[in-house]
């Protein structure tokens, strides 16, 4: 058919996990050379202590920087995850959508603070496509 996904157009995703102690931490999110959009991502977080146990995002905040475009600002990271505690849960798919055009050779930049006073694991999924 004429309007058939080919396989390069298909979602695809890749996870990545920061350790943040209390002095924050910058996370290099590197994708596929053959990357050429940027659909979005989903955040959850886990301390440190106990890898299994969601905790409250709100202690986290997020900077998301896509080749020099400032994409999130300094936000609480519980606006973008889905967690038991709250953020968004429903609809498919699970993540908040920021289409941004890549080049293969892109600078995507996660920068994280923590005001938790202990580090805590920041679990990312970075949804994106091989094909426009």
């Amino acid at each position: 058919m004429k309007n058939d996904i080919t396989y390069r157009q298909g979602l695809r995703s890749k996870g990545f996990q920061t350790s943040v102690p209390a002095t924050g931490a910058d996370q290099t999110l590197s994708l596929s050379g053959l990357a050429k959009q940027f659909e979005g991502i989903l955040f959850s977080a886990t301390t440190g202590a106990a890898p299994q146990t969601i905790i409250d995002a709100s202690q986290l905040r997020v900077s998301l920087i896509i080749n020099n475009d400032v994409v999130i600002d300094e936000d609480v990271v519980y606006n973008y995850s889905l967690s038991a505690q709250g953020g968004f849960g429903g609809g498919f798919p699970f993540f908040i959508p920021f289409p941004r055009r890549l080049t293969g050779q892109d600078t995507i930049l996660l920068r994280v603070t923590n005001s938790s006073g202990a580090t805590q694991l920041l679990n990312s999924t970075v949804y994106y496509r091989n094909d426009i």
